[in-house]
């Protein structure tokens, strides 16, 4: 159970804070205990999540050492294999709705692959593959600037940097 205060991950609603746990007075839910959150990153609205749910991801948000031994594995995680292209898009929900990290990072390194190899046909990335992105990295940046106590922008800094390091040795490598 989470405490009053504490940082989540509440399934596509990405970083939430817990504001309250307890019955929700006056909705006629009886005694069932809800937390009270609040997404950090979008406005307004709150969120209440049963205590007790099992359909939607709900766990705490990575520690700064979670969070800096996953920068550490960001270049060595593979894309996320997508077999079938007819699939794409169920493969990127399933990698999203996941609620981990790492599913995160293989979709956007996948995507980024995808849309670099796009690019270099003339072509445009695909409405799904910019939606997954944002998606994504919408999430994965809001939970890595909680983690290091900093912005969603120096979260991205440090994310893509890495990323690009090993996109730029790996075309380096094939020429």
């Amino acid at each position: 159970m989470f405490e009053k205060g504490a940082y989540v991950i509440h399934g596509s609603n990405g970083v939430c804070r817990v504001d309250d746990i307890g019955p929700l007075v006056g909705m006629g839910a009886g005694d069932k205990e809800y937390y009270t959150l609040t997404p950090i990153y979008t406005n307004g609205g709150k969120i209440f999540s049963p205590v007790d749910n099992m359909r939607i991801v709900l766990r705490p948000v990575l520690t700064k050492t979670e969070a800096e031994k996953l920068l550490e594995k960001v270049a060595d995680l593979q894309e996320l294999p997508i077999t079938d292209e007819k699939k794409r898009e169920e493969a990127y929900k399933q990698a999203f709705y996941s609620g981990e990290c790492e599913n995160l990072v293989m979709m956007l390194k996948a995507i980024y692959s995808r849309g670099l190899q796009r690019l270099s046909q003339g072509k445009r990335a695909t409405a799904s593959d910019e939606r997954f992105m944002h998606m994504a990295e919408d999430c994965l940046y809001g939970e890595l600037a909680i983690s290091f106590d900093t912005s969603r922008e120096n979260a991205k800094e440090m994310f893509e940097s890495r990323v690009n390091t090993k996109l730029q040795l790996t075309e380096a490598m094939k020429k």
